[in-house]
């Protein structure tokens, strides 16, 4: 059976519904798949479920909803606060945990984060195309980049942030992992001593030992969110 790609959109969907996809599709349609006007493809987004449309002006990027082919499915899953890193690195980070289920990513700036400008465009373009491919219907919400101690003062306390830590002994992430909850990820220097002592000003703020080797960031978060779904999802 032939893969039929799948893309997302805002609009409302309906039948005979006319749907302009996002420019940035233009280039994918075109010269990747090869489609052509008359050809079909499928739209999606949370509210309206996924539809089968055909191309009707590829300049445009126009389509025409004509079947539905599912509704929509509750998606749970946790949110991902990540220190920036390496945008390559980054990049992939926001691709995995979109696949896995992350339902909230939060970019944060600690003490030790090198690379600070972060390409937002170019952040969501990715979460849409990994949510387009790994066949969800939502696609996560990408917040603005935050400082660290402004994300810790700003959380609502509805859950627990959970951090990794090599040098935290005891606990192991199975034995404090929550439904509700937000992992937060150091950059490639890790956590700062200021910051780890501002950790245990929180009470919602739970530390944890990941293991005896240490993970790049972007493995740190599959890792977590991998996790969790074992946990949380039957």
């Amino acid at each position: 059976m032939k893969h039929i790609p799948r893309f997302y959109t805002k609009s409302n969907l309906q039948i005979n519904q006319k749907v302009y996809l996002q420019s940035f599709n233009a280039h994918h349609i075109t010269k990747v798949l090869r489609l052509s006007e008359g050809d079909t493809l499928h739209v999606f987004n949370e509210q309206y479920g996924e539809w089968e449309a055909k191309i009707t002006c590829l300049k445009k990027c126009e389509v025409i909803c004509q079947t539905l082919i599912a509704k929509t499915k509750k998606e749970v899953g946790p949110a991902v606060a990540c220190a920036l890193i390496n945008p390559n690195r980054f990049f992939i980070f926001l691709e995995k945990v979109t696949e896995l289920g992350a339902t909230e990513i939060i970019p944060i700036i600690t003490q030790y984060t090198q690379h600070k400008i972060f390409n937002n465009e170019k952040a969501e373009k990715i979460i849409i195309q990994a949510s387009e491919q790994s066949k969800r219907f939502s696609v996560p919400t990408l917040k603005k980049t935050v400082k660290l101690e402004e994300f810790l003062q700003d959380f609502d306390c509805n859950g627990k942030i959970l951090v990794g830590n090599e040098k935290c002994s005891g606990k192991r992430l199975n034995d404090i992992l929550e439904e509700k909850c937000v992992f937060l990820i150091g950059p490639e220097g890790g956590f700062s001593s200021h910051e780890c002592a501002l950790f245990e000003k929180y009470d919602f703020v739970k530390t944890f030992n990941f293991g005896l080797n240490i993970l790049r960031s972007e493995t740190a978060a599959i890792a977590f969110v991998s996790a969790w779904c074992n946990k949380f999802i039957q």
